[in-house]
């Protein structure tokens, strides 16, 4: 421009305006070549979600059945020291109380001869036995 070649200058002009019109074609050409891939990958991220949320899901579940049976654990020790604690305002010994323990629990159980059933100074199957539940039983024991 400085120099005064008009036609010069145009020229550069004109290729800078090609250029950029290749540019925009490159862009547009690139979009339409990517646009299956980004249709998988967002099914692909679905997927991995959805897969997330039932893990999440699962492993809530098994938390509360966790949570249900060290509930079920602490109820029966419960009743059993409310039991065992009748015992002694009666007068029974600890082997009748044990015994009265085991009749108490065959029958919520279903019937039996109470062999399967643990006292709760025994020790438990160490199954879902939280802070709570260990606890407990260490009171017991005293």
């Amino acid at each position: 421009m400085r120099s005064g070649d008009k036609a010069r200058t145009n020229r550069m002009f004109r290729r800078r305006i090609y250029a950029q019109g290749f540019t925009i074609l490159a862009m547009l050409g690139g979009s339409a070549y990517w646009e299956s891939d980004r249709a998988k990958r967002g099914q692909f991220d679905e997927l991995s979600e959805e897969k997330r949320r039932k893990e999440k899901k699962d492993a809530w579940i098994r938390e509360l059945e966790v949570r249900d049976a060290e509930e079920d654990e602490l109820r029966r020790i419960r009743d059993n020291l409310v039991r065992g604690r009748a015992a002694e305002r009666v007068g029974m010994s600890e082997g009748a109380a044990r015994k009265a323990e085991e009749e108490a629990m065959a029958r919520k159980n279903g019937g039996g001869n109470g062999s399967g059933i643990l006292s709760v100074l025994e020790q438990g199957e160490g199954k879902g036995d939280g802070p709570v539940l260990a606890a407990v039983r260490g009171l017991w024991r005293r």
